[in-house]
C-alpha cells in the first residue's frame, strides 16, 4: 500500500470544519494533508448523471424566467428530479440539489440502509469546500445560548465546559467570515462580531414591526450570514498546505501506544488504497461520515471502533424537526440585495410568542424568507426549526453491505418521539398563524414531522462529554481512546439547540484546533 507521510496533520473533509482546520493547523506552522472525497465523473464514465448536471444548468437559470413561462420552467425542473432518481434517489430530494447536483454523491455508488422501513434522509455533499458550496445553502451562523449549553430540564447532556467557554473561538470564526447582521440583544441568541451591522429595509421593518404588535415576547433578529469562507485559499496561501481530492477515508490506524497514526483511504485517480501518516488526525467529514470513519476504525485495542468502549459511539443521532410553508403575499419594498443568499428574519423561539413562560423549556425557531415576485405580489418561505432530543435508540451502526469501493456502509435507525411530533403541529400551526398575520396565502406546506435528516443539520452519534463511560471525545474534541484522532463536525455534538450548527462546528474547530498547537 502506497504511503504519504511528512505532515504534522491529516484532515478528513473540506467544508465548514475541515477547511477551518487546514486554514488555523498551517498558519500555525504545521504541514498539512487535506483528504476530499469529491471527484468529478467523465462524462462516459457517467453518462446520465453529467448529462442532468448539464441539463440542469440551463433549465434551473433564473434568467429563464424572463423569457419562458414559469409553469413551463418548473415543469422542466419536476422532469429532471425524476431523471435524477436513476442515480441519486435520495440527494434529489434536496432542495437545493437542483442547484449543483454534480456536488451530491452518487447514491448507487454511496448507498446506506435504515431500520424496520424508518426513513432517513442522507444528504451528502461532496466536493471541496462541502455543503458550504452549495449555491442555496443557509449561510445562517448563530451562537448557541447558555441554556443550549447547560439544558434545565435533563432531557440532555450539559456541554463538558462552560457555557462561556466558547465565545471567544465564537467571536474568532465570526470575525473570519465577516458576518452581516443584526446586533438585537436576544435572551436566546446571543450577539455575534459583525463586520457589517445592517439595518432591515423597508420590508424588513413592516415585517419586525408586525411580529412585535402582535407578539411582544419576541425578539425579531435579523440573519446573521456570510459567502462561504475561503479557508483552503488561505491554508493554500501558507504553503504548508497538501490537498488530495477523490480521496476516500475508509479508517484510521492507531500506532503500538494507541495513538493517532494514519488514515486509510481509496484514491480513485489511481484505483488504488493508500496510507497517509500523520500523528494528529481530524474527522470532519460531516456527522454520520466521521462516525463510519471512526465504528470502521477497529483493532486489538478498539474491537467495535474508536470510542466505541462509551457506549455512546455511533449513539444519539439527532437532526432539526423542521416544517417549511411556501406561500404568495402581497407586494413588499425591499432593497437592490434582498436575493442574498441568507439574508432572512429570524424568530428564536417563537413557541413563546403567547407567554414568555413556555421558553423555559424545549421550543422552536423561525426563519422567514420574502422576496418580490412578479404582477404586485410577493414570495415567502418560513421554516421552524425544533429541536431532535438525543436518543440512544437513534443511531449508526456498520452494515454487512458494501459501497462502490468495498467500504462496509452504515444502517440507520431514526425516528422522532411523540413529543417531537407533537411539537411539530404547533410549528405548523404557527406557520400558518404567522402567514395569516402577513397577509400571505400559503400553498404548500411540510406534513407530519418530517423525514429525519431532511433539515440537513444531523448532529451527534460521537458526542464529547467530561466522562469516558459515557462519550466519545473529550472536552476539546479528543476522541478518549485514541490520543491524536479529533471529530471536529457535528458528531461531536451532545445536543442541537434550534440553531443552524455550523457557527458552532466552527468555533469548536478553532478551539480544538488551538489545543492541538498549544500541545494540550
Amino acid at each position: 500500500m502506497a504511503e504519504a507521510a511528512g505532515h504534522d496533520a491529516v484532515i478528513v473533509g473540506s467544508g465548514a470544519a475541515g477547511g477551518l482546520a487546514a486554514a488555523l493547523l498551517s498558519e500555525a506552522g504545521m504541514r498539512v494533508l487535506v483528504l476530499d472525497a469529491g471527484y468529478r465523473k467523465s462524462l462516459w464514465r457517467a453518462p446520465v448523471q453529467r448529462s442532468i448536471a448539464i441539463a440542469v444548468a440551463a433549465i434551473a437559470d433564473p434568467r429563464l424566467l424572463k423569457v419562458l413561462p414559469y409553469g413551463l420552467v418548473w415543469r422542466g425542473e419536476k422532469a429532471l428530479r425524476m431523471l435524477g432518481r436513476t442515480r441519486q434517489p435520495v440527494q434529489s430530494r434536496c432542495y437545493a440539489w437542483l442547484t449543483a447536483p454534480e456536488l451530491f454523491v452518487d447514491d448507487i455508488d454511496n448507498p446506506y440502509e435504515i431500520e424496520n422501513g424508518q426513513p432517513f434522509n442522507w444528504i451528502r455533499a461532496r466536493g471541496l469546500g462541502g455543503r458550504m458550496v452549495v449555491p442555496v445553502h443557509g449561510r445562517q451562523y448563530l451562537r448557541h445560548g447558555h441554556r443550549d449549553f447547560r439544558p434545565v430540564d435533563d432531557l440532555a447532556p450539559p456541554w463538558p465546559f462552560e457555557p462561556d467557554a466558547l465565545d471567544p473561538w465564537y467571536a474568532l470564526v465570526e470575525q473570519r467570515l465577516r458576518l452581516t447582521g443584526g446586533r438585537e440583544g436576544s435572551v436566546w441568541v446571543p450577539d455575534s462580531e459583525l463586520a457589517e451591522e445592517r439595518a432591515p429595509d423597508a420590508a424588513e421593518t413592516e415585517l419586525i414591526a408586525q411580529v412585535r404588535a402582535r407578539y411582544p415576547s419576541i425578539t425579531p433578529l435579523l440573519g446573521r450570514f456570510a459567502p462561504p469562507l475561503p479557508a483552503l485559499d488561505q491554508a493554500a496561501a501558507t504553503g504548508r498546505l497538501h490537498l488530495r481530492t477523490g480521496a476516500i477515508a475508509s479508517h484510521v490506524e492507531l500506532d503500538e501506544a494507541g495513538r493517532a497514526a494514519a488514515v486509510v483511504f481509496y484514491d480513485v485517480a489511481t484505483s488504488s488504497w493508500r496510507r497517509a501518516r500523520a500523528p494528529r488526525i481530524l474527522l470532519g467529514a460531516s456527522t454520520l461520515e466521521s462516525t463510519r470513519i471512526l465504528l470502521a476504525s477497529q483493532s486489538d485495542r478498539t474491537p467495535g471502533g474508536i470510542g466505541a468502549r462509551s457506549g455512546a459511539l455511533g449513539r444519539f443521532l439527532m437532526d432539526h424537526v423542521s416544517i417549511k410553508a411556501e406561500g404568495i403575499g402581497g407586494a413588499i419594498d425591499t432593497d437592490s440585495r434582498a436575493g442574498e443568499v441568507g439574508r432572512c428574519v429570524y424568530l428564536p423561539r417563537f413557541e413563546a410568542r403567547h407567554d414568555a413562560r413556555v421558553g423555559e423549556g424545549r421550543g422552536f425557531g423561525m426563519r422567514i424568507y420574502r422576496s418580490p415576485g412578479p404582477g404586485g405580489t410577493s414570495y415567502f418561505t418560513a421554516i421552524a426549526d425544533a429541536e431532535m432530543l438525543p436518543r440512544a435508540e437513534n443511531c449508526a451502526v456498520l452494515s454487512d453491505r458494501r459501497d462502490a469501493w468495498g467500504m462496509p456502509v452504515l444502517r440507520i435507525t431514526a425516528s422522532h418521539s411523540s413529543a417531537e411530533i407533537a411539537l411539530a403541529k404547533e410549528q405548523a400551526a404557527a406557520l400558518h398563524e404567522l402567514a395569516t398575520l402577513l397577509g400571505v396565502n400559503i400553498s404548500n406546506i411540510s406534513s407530519g414531522s418530517g423525514t429525519p435528516g431532511a433539515a440537513i443539520h444531523e448532529c451527534g452519534t460521537a458526542r464529547m462529554g467530561d466522562d469516558p463511560t459515557r462519550s466519545v471525545l473529550d472536552p476539546f474534541n479528543q476522541a478518549w481512546d485514541a490520543p491524536g484522532v479529533y471529530v471536529i463536525d457535528g458528531a461531536a455534538f451532545p445536543s442541537e439547540g434550534i440553531q443552524n450548527p455550523t457557527l458552532t462546528i466552527m468555533a469548536l474547530t478553532a478551539r480544538a484546533c488551538d489545543a492541538i498547537v498549544r500541545g494540550r
